[in-house]
């Protein structure tokens, strides 16, 4: 927040009205040097004369004291990247001393403190000790629950409820989770076919289209993610394991995901490796991992979601809707180093370190994403 620029507000508004000091000490009831005290900042109008001084002047209180309690999405997104920089490079209780300040200045702005709570979960494995860990999950717990309780924007709530029940997951309340998530498996009611009929009637046909690329996108997306915890629900089951995946790699394969960006792409290959690991089927599991690092070296940086030749308005769909947009919710070296730990120092993976085709794909990460070099 900034400080309190009442005196700046005074003398412009007076211009405007074109009034002196004298005219307007008269009107307030108050002394000439008074509102020249004010004006110059050496004090402050009393709080009782404060909403007559607003109405005077056709303004809010909030605008008479420079208080904007919300914040632009151009400055959300400048604020969680600067956020995502110092948590990559400086000590986690500086970043966190940050974020705790921020979240008291601007507890009115709901896209923000929605943002706060994706920044702090994506950085909380920074966090030296679990009790620490606990805190960050706790404050995303508290800011969900203040947007719930106090916004009506469906989309927030929405989005408020999920980043809850990940945070409860995240602690182990696994019980709670479910009770914040139950409500998921409502039968489908078909509202995105009835805005893109909605469209059509009204004859905007390319309003039409963009949204029917949109929600495809978004469910594409969100039956990749399905797939991956199917994966790893069905790892016992050698079949029914192997046709998931087949049918993943499909879905990857058929609209292009390689190049997008999201982290379904990635991990099902992990997790399919991890499974043909417990199988005893090494040769499968190197093929898995080798998909998982043509996906990785194939990533253009700075990192982001993208869209490819098929869903063309993606990218400029997410600058519009999201706080933080296309960009990447962390840093490009907390990814990059992700990217290769997820292989490398994974101990499922013990079994194939001394496999020739293995630490080949662990030097391509490495070389590819410059990890380790001067």
């Amino acid at each position: 927040m900034n400080e309190l620029s009442i005196g700046k507000c005074i003398i412009r508004k007076r211009k405007e009205k074109g009034i002196t000091q004298e005219q307007l000490a008269d009107y307030m009831g108050v002394s000439k040097a008074s509102v020249s005290k004010w004006e110059t900042g050496q004090s402050y109008p009393d709080i009782v004369i404060l909403p007559k001084l607003a109405a005077y002047f056709n303004i809010t209180v909030d605008e008479l004291l420079g208080y904007e309690p919300q914040l632009s999405k151009a400055e959300i997104k400048k604020i969680y990247h600067r956020l995502s920089e110092k948590f990559s490079r400086e000590p986690f209780e500086e970043a966190m001393e940050e974020v705790n300040q921020l979240v008291k200045e601007y507890c009115a702005c709901f896209p923000f403190l929605l943002s706060i709570a994706q920044l702090v979960m994506n950085y909380a494995n920074l966090a030296k000790t679990e009790e620490q860990k606990k805190e960050v999950y706790t404050l995303c717990i508290d800011l969900c629950r203040r947007v719930k309780e106090e916004s009506e924007e469906i989309g927030e709530l929405k989005t408020s409820n999920a980043l809850e029940a990940l945070s409860k997951i995240a602690l182990g309340h696994y019980d709670q989770a479910v009770l914040l998530l139950k409500n998921s498996l409502a039968p489908y009611m078909g509202e995105d076919v009835l805005l893109i009929q909605a469209y059509q009637m009204r004859g905007e046909k390319d309003q039409a289209a963009r949204a029917g690329k949109i929600f495809l996108f978004q469910n594409i997306l969100s039956t990749l993610q399905l797939l991956v915890q199917n994966l790893a629900i069905e790892i016992q089951e050698p079949e029914r394991f192997e046709n998931t995946y087949r049918m993943a790699k499909h879905l990857i394969d058929d609209y292009e995901l390689k190049s997008i960006g999201t982290n379904a792409v990635f991990t099902v290959h992990i997790v399919a490796a991890q499974g043909f690991i417990r199988h005893q089927q090494k040769e499968k599991a190197l093929d898995a991992l080798k998909q998982y690092a043509e996906t990785v070296c194939s990533i253009q940086f700075p990192f982001k979601l993208r869209g490819n030749r098929y869903f063309t308005d993606i990218e400029q769909w997410l600058e519009e809707i999201g706080t933080i947009g296309t960009n990447s919710p962390r840093d490009d070296e907390s990814i990059k180093t992700s990217f290769l730990s997820l292989v490398k120092e994974n101990p499922v993976f013990a079994a194939l370190r001394e496999e020739k085709r293995y630490q080949k794909l662990v030097n391509d990460i490495e070389h590819k994403l410059g990890i380790g070099q001067a």
